[in-house]
């Protein structure tokens, strides 16, 4: 018999093959059952978000043409409105407290929604014209509406467009104002450059170390005392809206004879055949009012209710041959003149509620003991005038943190039941072009691809033209919010969210995987160099999630 010789230097691999035979034993039994429920889920989620008052319609006004799309929006299988009608319940019964069917105003006298809106409220003329009537439905429906919003509202940022210029700069190495065959050569080295954390992906805000970021915010719009309820994007708008049609018609009628042709609707034929009504071939204001009622260019559906990429379906429309769901759970839609990715972010009302109350509370308490005076809010205008009354809940001229939370908790309830919409104008979309997995970020895979896509997008001159790329757009759809210490609506500057993968392939892979981006690169991989070519089978110096499940069977 020969002595077997054992090579201590294999033992994490060897470790790590064994625990992955057992993993993936139990991750294929695992994965069988989670496909099971994804497809128990998914059809009760067509058949429960196609609910007619689940239906919300909006047109995107391009440059090229109007682009009609159609969102299905629950909450756990429940419309927005059904949510706004079950809150109005609940608020009545719970004002309602002699339960002698009215809501008196001194039954209102201490809850939130009502609160807010007595700024003078010592004042005894302003008093003496408040009205003794009893609340009404509608009386109720208004103090929602001001807090909580319409169902669905509507917001444009423009930040990005300025920012994704940021990106470009790092590709035109020599400022020539165009992006040369040979700067996409060296792309990838030029983009690694900007990897400012070192973990091998480059995020948006990677690019903004160096950019003016005052300048980046001017084209916010920051209009200030506006309602939440209030339409402030000119290119996405409600479907619904009465002056729409009249919208369309400034926008798009460029001969000015009163009616909208194929060629000045963006050469949607079939669009404008079933519009068509009288049968001229031309589309006139009343025709456009039926817009709302056409087959969508895309139609998706949201469930406000959930946290992951599944949250968001594709459900079909006019050119949903040319969208697709992006593995980050972004629908994508591409034509020649336009770059359209929608998506949806989770929103944890109460928690952020809370996050911002405490945030304010802990700032206003110099003397840090645990509860708020009238000295301390003196400086403070909005606490002074109403809300340091409205939060006191025991009369002892002291807010403790558990009467300010409570008081933001009931504010904050009623915003559940709307949603928002906001349209990120992201320029020509240079990040995109590189995130090609909408991800948020520049992988090392894809920043090995980016010579590959950026030859994509040249000219007949092999370089690339900002001015002649398509216009990219993003609309990002989550839960509605609302906030005593600023508002929340408010477009703000910000960068591509990182969405991170599903985890995927054995827990030995995804542990090592410390960046999430779903391939493993020498420095990340703990076993021997030999083992780790041995899984990477392509030879491509990455190893993936297919290649690691290779190994652990």
């Amino acid at each position: 018999m020969h002595a077997m010789v054992f090579d201590r230097r294999i033992l994490p691999a060897l470790l790590a093959c064994v625990l992955g035979v057992v993993e993936f034993t139990f991750a294929t039994l695992n994965q069988h059952r989670c496909l099971a429920e994804e497809r128990d889920s998914s059809a009760k989620s067509a058949s429960g978000t196609t609910q007619p008052d689940s239906r919300h319609d909006m047109i995107l006004l391009l440059p090229s043409g109007p682009v009609h799309l159609r969102a299905y929006v629950t909450d756990s299988e429940k419309s927005l409105s059904a949510l706004r009608k079950e809150y109005l319940h609940k608020l009545r019964g719970m004002l309602d407290a002699n339960h002698d069917g009215k809501i008196s105003r001194q039954e209102t006298a201490k809850h939130p929604l009502f609160t807010t809106g007595r700024r003078f409220s010592g004042n005894k003329f302003l008093e003496s014209l408040r009205s003794e009537k009893s609340y009404t439905d509608d009386d109720l429906s208004q103090a929602v509406q001001r807090v909580a919003g319409q169902l669905m509202t509507f917001r444009q940022n423009n930040s990005l467009s300025a920012q994704d210029l940021s990106v470009f700069q790092v590709l035109d190495e020599n400022n020539s104002g165009m992006i040369e065959r040979v700067e996409m050569r060296t792309a990838a080295a030029s983009l690694a450059k900007r990897d400012l954390d070192f973990d091998q992906c480059i995020t948006f805000d990677e690019f903004l170390n160096q950019v003016d970021r005052n300048a980046a915010n001017a084209v916010i719009d920051t209009a200030g005392s506006e309602p939440p309820d209030s339409v402030r994007t000119e290119l996405l708008r409600d479907a619904t809206e009465p002056t729409l049609a009249l919208r369309l018609m400034r926008r798009y009628d460029v001969d000015r004879d009163g009616k909208l042709s194929a060629n000045e609707l963006g050469g949607v034929g079939e669009r404008c055949v079933k519009l068509d009504r009288d049968g001229d071939k031309l589309i006139d204001a009343r025709e456009l009012t039926k817009l709302v009622d056409a087959e969508p260019d895309l139609t998706v559906s949201i469930d406000l209710a959930g946290r992951d990429g599944n949250a968001l379906g594709l459900i079909g429309g006019q050119q949903a041959g040319d969208a697709k769901r992006m593995n980050s759970g972004v629908v994508s839609l591409s034509s020649g003149a336009m770059t359209l990715s929608i998506g949806y972010t989770h929103r944890d009302l109460l928690e952020e509620a809370n996050r911002n109350a405490l945030s304010a509370f802990n700032e206003i308490d110099a003397d840090g003991n645990g509860y708020l005076d009238r000295d301390e809010i003196a400086e403070h205008q909005r606490f002074e005038r109403y809300l340091f009354d409205a939060m006191d809940a025991n009369g002892d001229s002291r807010v403790f943190a558990d009467e300010m939370l409570s008081y933001v908790r009931t504010y904050t309830e009623p915003a559940s039941t709307s949603c928002q919409v906001t349209l990120l104008d992201t320029g020509s979309g240079f990040f995109q072009i590189l995130d090609q997995n909408t991800d948020g970020r520049i992988s090392v895979r894809e920043l090995r691809q980016a010579e590959n896509n950026l030859i994509a997008r040249c000219n007949d001159k092999h370089s690339i033209n900002p001015s002649k790329l398509s216009k990219s757009f993003r609309i990002n759809i989550q839960r509605g919010g609302v906030s005593l210490f600023g508002r929340v609506d408010r477009p703000e500057a910000e960068t591509p969210t990182v969405v991170l993968q599903p985890p995927s392939g054995p827990i030995w892979f995804q542990r090592m995987d410390r960046n999430g981006d779903g391939d493993l690169i020498w420095d990340e991989f703990l076993g021997p160099r030999d083992i780790f070519h041995q899984l990477d089978h392509d030879r491509d110096g990455l190893v993936d999630a297919q290649e690691a499940a290779k190994f652990s069977k």
